[in-house]
C-alpha cells in the first residue's frame, strides 16, 4: 500500500524570511519606543525649564510687591515701575480717608490702608474688579517686564485681592504701660491695622503667552 505525505509538511521554504520579518518588527517597535521616550523627555524638560523661568519671574514680582507694601504705595524703579505717590492711610477704621500724597483717593491706597472689615471688599470703592483672582485684569501694578533665561521677557502683573486686619501695630515703636494686674495701670492699645495681604501674580512670556506662571502669595506686613 502506497503511503502519501502532505507536501507542505516537508516544505520549510520561507520560514527564515518570516522569522526575520517578525524580529525586524520587534526591533523597529523597540527603537520607535526609545525614540519617542527620548523626544518626550526632551519636550517635558524644555517645558519645565520654561515654566521654572516664568515662576522665577513671578517670585521677582512678589519681592517687588513686598517693597511696594512696605513703602505704602511709593515705589520707583527706573525703567520698570513708577508709583511715586505714597498713601496716607489716616484712621484705619475710616475707609473713606485713604489718600495718596497728591490728595487723591485711589484703589491701591484703599487696598494698602484698610482691610475690608464687615463691609467686605465693597469698601474698596475706587477699585474696578479689585478682587478678581486674575492678576492680568485691572492689576494694581501695571504689567512690567522681567528678563528670563535665554533672553525671554516675561510680563508680570500684580493684584492685591484681599487683606486681613492685624491684632496690633507691627511697627518698631515701643508701647508703655504697667502690668495688667495693677488696677491703676493705664493701658495703651496699639491701633489695629491690616497686615496680611493676599496677592495674585501673573507672569507670562511676551512672545508666547502659554509660557505662564500664576502665584498666590500671602504677605505679612
Amino acid at each position: 500500500m502506497k503511503r502519501y505525505q502532505m507536501p507542505f509538511l516537508q516544505n520549510e521554504k520561507g520560514i527564515a524570511l518570516v522569522t526575520v520579518l517578525i524580529l525586524s518588527l520587534i526591533s523597529i517597535t523597540i527603537v520607535t519606543t526609545l525614540v519617542y521616550l527620548v523626544l518626550q523627555g526632551t519636550r517635558f524638560s524644555g517645558a519645565f525649564k520654561r515654566y521654572e523661568t516664568a515662576r522665577e519671574s513671578g517670585i521677582g514680582g512678589a519681592e517687588i510687591t513686598g517693597a511696594l507694601i512696605q513703602h505704602r504705595g511709593n515705589l520707583v524703579i527706573t525703567g520698570l515701575i513708577n508709583l511715586p505717590n505714597a498713601c496716607d492711610c489716616g484712621d484705619p477704621f475710616d475707609p473713606n480717608d485713604n489718600k495718596d500724597s497728591l490728595g487723591n483717593r485711589t484703589c491701591l491706597c484703599d487696598k494698602l490702608c484698610d482691610p475690608p472689615y464687615s463691609g467686605g471688599t465693597n469698601n474698596w470703592t475706587q477699585c474696578v474688579n479689585g478682587t478678581g483672582l486674575d492678576a492680568a485684569v485691572n492689576p494694581d501694578i501695571a504689567p512690567f517686564v522681567l528678563s528670563g533665561l535665554g533672553g525671554t521677557n516675561y510680563q508680570v502683573s500684580v493684584k492685591i485681592v484681599d487683606t486681613v486686619r492685624g491684632n496690633s501695630d507691627l511697627s518698631t515703636e515701643q508701647l508703655g504701660g504697667t502690668g495688667v494686674a495693677s488696677s491703676s495701670a493705664s493701658i495703651i492699645t496699639a491701633p489695629p491695622m491690616p497686615y496680611l495681604y493676599r496677592i495674585e501674580i501673573d507672569s507670562q512670556a511676551s512672545l508666547n503667552p502659554i509660557e505662564r506662571s500664576r502665584l498666590s502669595v500671602l504677605y505679612a506686613y
